[in-house]
């Protein structure tokens, strides 16, 4: 059967589309395959399966695991959902989002290994030239009121304790940054404003009965 030139030129079209169609998905297919390679083996990586907001305790439906290619996994990323579980949400995260290792920490804790302990306070006070006790030293601290004040308040020997047994967390430049309990807390920052504050060392003994500390450990 002889064609029309008509059909010739229509059938000779549609062989020119399908091999360039067919030019440009192998082009495609292998620019692709090149990204691919660029970008690394793929890993497994946790996301957020919900909103996580600061203090919550991860459950396992709280996260899902998710495969990214490993050159755009941030480092610090958390790989292990079953390792999450159980520990604290330090920095919130959104849901979707790449939970970090430094986002979540161990449920038991004490000094600046995560969150402050339940019940306790972390608190910055100024040394001035007095005592620099080392992190993990214990101290007392003291407040020195107005001679006049006392006096109209009936008399006393013008030093009182606002905090017993605290634990030294950290020094910076003339800070000192103490764990204390809430009531301590609000002491401090009475005596702050009323007064100086003079830091006095103790044994450690003097820790194990005033701050709320939990035992250092796991998850």
């Amino acid at each position: 059967m002889r064609r029309s030139p008509r059909a010739l030129v229509a059938w000779a079209a549609a062989v020119a589309v399908a091999l360039v169609t067919a030019n440009v998905v192998a082009t495609d297919l292998a620019t692709l395959h090149r990204r691919a390679a660029s970008l690394g083996p793929q890993r497994a990586v946790v996301v957020a399966a919900t909103d996580l907001a600061l203090g919550a305790t991860i459950r396992a439906s709280d996260l899902r695991t998710v495969t990214m290619y490993a050159s755009t996994v941030p480092t610090g990323s958390l790989t292990d959902r079953a390792a999450a579980v159980g520990r604290i949400v330090a920095l919130p995260a959104l849901k979707g989002s790449i939970i970090a290792r430094r986002q979540l920490v161990a449920a038991r804790r004490s000094g600046l290994d995560g969150l402050v302990p339940v019940g306790a306070r972390a608190v910055r006070v100024l040394t001035g030239d007095g005592v620099r006790p080392a992190p993990g030293a214990v101290v007392d601290v003291l407040v020195s009121l107005d001679p006049s004040e006392i006096a109209q308040a009936g008399g006393g020997t013008g030093a009182l304790a606002v905090a017993k047994g605290a634990l030294v967390l950290a020094l910076d430049g003339r800070g000192v940054t103490l764990l204390v309990t809430e009531q301590e807390a609000h002491a401090i920052a009475f005596a702050v404003a009323n007064g100086t504050l003079l830091l006095a060392l103790a044994p450690p003994e003097a820790a194990c009965c005033n701050n709320p500390r939990p035992t250092t450990g796991g998850s």
